[in-house]
């Protein structure tokens, strides 16, 4: 095969690879020294190419079309200051164990350390925070290069997708001499054909593909199964990455089963949704807890597995934020569950699960007629309703709003791996990229952060429903609003007195304020089959949202004061 010169042939291997290897989506920004490679992926039919002006807005696109459709994606940057902006994102993805391929363009090793322009240390930049780093260029016209360069592309999408650890982001630093183009670069430097013979493997396969195996030993599977059999009162908590069987190792046990909003279980009919609520009371204190993924927002859900008690955590992370737990289980959720089936005896439940079943019955029973309003829990509450296969949700008071009054929340899309703002509107596009149009649940601090993700082309559709409240409402719950006095909302609540409606017609964006409570989802509907992108806003005053928070706190409370003990 012929290519008009090395950096052209390099290009096309590594975007040849990465495809072979499951990736389905590429984030560009535009740059010079990354030319090679984004016009590789332009000439790509098999893959989806997405531009964005704003590199830390590419970042967070690509991550949330991998949470999306669970599979690897890529972002490409020039070099310099571009690729130190995907750092947000980075992080993110390795603390949410997502498939994140950092393709930094980068200058050749001679201009390096000599102050030529835009020229950094690139190698290393993320530090711990990728799985690993891969260093690949300048081409060479050296004929087995090509295998090098698949092996390593190999090496690169194995670390990101977890084949010997956990899943997370991995940087593949390429360094191009000129010319990055077809032809000659600016005039400066003539192309020199490139020759080689080697293609690929044949039917599209990776040059070295990988398999994984996390099937939870015997010696585990006995060891719960003895703590399960002297449970009385046993829990099963559905974190973030529980599947269905997780729900149903619940009915085979006999015990409740609480399911996080991120968990994606809440639809299910028997599983606990008002979990946050029902663990106000000393009746719903177990004796053993079996967690899959993490606890969630929920103070109360993390106070308990962070208390004394019997705890067994299955997932792919070192998940113990209160240094408890007695067993940490590195297995497929799935298969653990299918084992525990088999050697555990099914059990009846008793007074403890009907305790569970009641409680739940009676809390979301005297909740769900007080979140009919405009108020905080009342728009999270009918914003999850309305979402039919997908939520995204941005961190601070959303996704607190969501786990607490979401009863019916969909599947959840939520950076919670560093629980930043950043990034959400980009997150939440990417998501829609890449499993059709959505649903978002944010603040007006975190659209206002990432309004540069509106800047992205194409632009996939997406329905962003907006608390605006004038500021951070989380720190209205903290001490800080009590102690802090006059510089309160200053240095905390940082009102940023910017009109919404401004941004919406700046990005052309379809706009609508919802002033009574019956007007969300006539609005949310609309916007949906209007297509394209819409913020759907609601008003709120921080004050008068604690008050309510507190308020709902004080019916579920009485609900759960008629319940018997169990």
């Amino acid at each position: 095969m012929s290519f008009p010169n090395p950096s052209t042939a390099l290009a096309t291997t590594v975007i040849d690879e990465l495809v072979r290897g499951g990736v389905g989506l590429v984030v560009a920004a535009p740059g010079s020294r990354s030319t090679a490679l984004v016009l590789a992926v332009a000439a790509r039919a098999d893959l989806q190419l997405v531009v964005a002006i704003d590199e830390r807005s590419a970042g967070f696109h690509a991550l949330g079309w991998a949470k999306a459709t669970g599979r690897p994606a890529a972002v490409l940057t020039t070099s310099g200051t571009a690729v130190a902006n995907l750092m947000p994102s980075v992080v993110e993805a390795d603390a949410a164990g997502v498939a994140l391929v950092v393709l930094s363009a980068d200058r050749p090793p001679e201009m390096r350390g000599v102050g030529a322009n835009q020229t950094i240390d690139q190698p290393g930049l993320f530090g711990s925070f990728v799985r690993g780093t891969v260093v690949l260029g300048p081409a060479e016209h050296e004929p087995s290069a090509p295998r090098w360069w698949r092996s390593m592309m190999s090496q690169a999408l194995a670390a990101a997708t977890g084949w010997n650890g956990r899943p997370g982001p991995v940087q593949v630093d390429i360094a191009f001499r000129e010319p990055t183009v077809g032809v000659t670069d600016d005039g400066r430097t003539a192309a020199e054909p490139y020759l080689f013979t080697q293609v690929g493997r044949r039917e599209a396969r990776q040059w070295t593909e990988t398999a994984t195996r996390r099937h939870p030993t015997g010696e585990v599977v006995e060891r719960i199964g003895e703590a399960v059999a002297h449970s009385t009162r046993g829990l099963i908590l559905a974190g973030t990455g529980s599947t269905s069987a997780v729900a149903e190792l619940g009915v085979h046990l006999g015990w409740p089963v609480v399911a996080t909003a991120e968990s994606g279980l809440r639809r299910m009919a028997g599983v606990v949704t008002a979990g946050h609520h029902l663990l106000a009371s000393e009746m719903a204190n177990p004796d053993m807890v079996l967690r899959f993924g993490g606890p969630g927002p929920s103070r109360r859900l993390i106070d308990l597995v962070s208390g004394d008690i019997h705890q067994v955590v299955v997932g792919d992370n070192w998940s113990d934020p209160g240094r408890m737990a007695d067993l940490l289980v590195d297995a497929d959720p799935d298969a653990l569950v299918g084992e525990l089936t088999e050697s555990v005896p099914a059990g009846e439940g008793g007074d403890w699960h009907a305790w569970w079943s009641a409680a739940e019955a009676a809390v979301r029973g005297a909740l769900e007629p007080e979140l009919q309003g405009l108020s905080e829990p009342a728009v999270a509450f009918q914003t999850a309703r309305l979402a039919t296969d997908r939520l995204v949700v941005a961190s601070s008071m959303p996704i607190r709003d969501v786990e607490c009054y979401a009863f019916e929340a969909p599947t959840l899309i939520a950076n919670r791996g560093a629980s930043g703002i950043d990034g959400i509107v980009s997150t939440a596009l990417g998501a829609a990229t890449g499993t059709g149009p959505g649903v978002a649940f944010i603040g007006d601090l975190s659209l206002l952060h990432d309004s540069n993700g509106f800047l992205t082309s194409p632009r996939s559709e997406c329905v962003f429903v907006v608390i605006d409240n004038s500021g951070g409402g989380i720190f209205s719950f903290l001490p800080q609003a009590e102690h802090v006095g006059d510089d309160f909302e200053r240095l905390f609540a940082t009102p940023p007195d910017r009109d919404l409606a401004v941004l919406a017609d700046f990005h052309g964006l379809d706009y609508r304020v919802v002033e009574r409570g019956e007007e969300l989802a006539e609005a949310v509907v609309e916007s949906q089959n209007s297509g394209g992108c819409s913020l759907v806003v609601v008003r709120t005053d921080r004050n008068a949202n604690v008050a309510e928070h507190r308020r709902l706190e004080r019916v579920a409370s009485a609900a759960l004061g008629n319940l018997s003990a169990p």
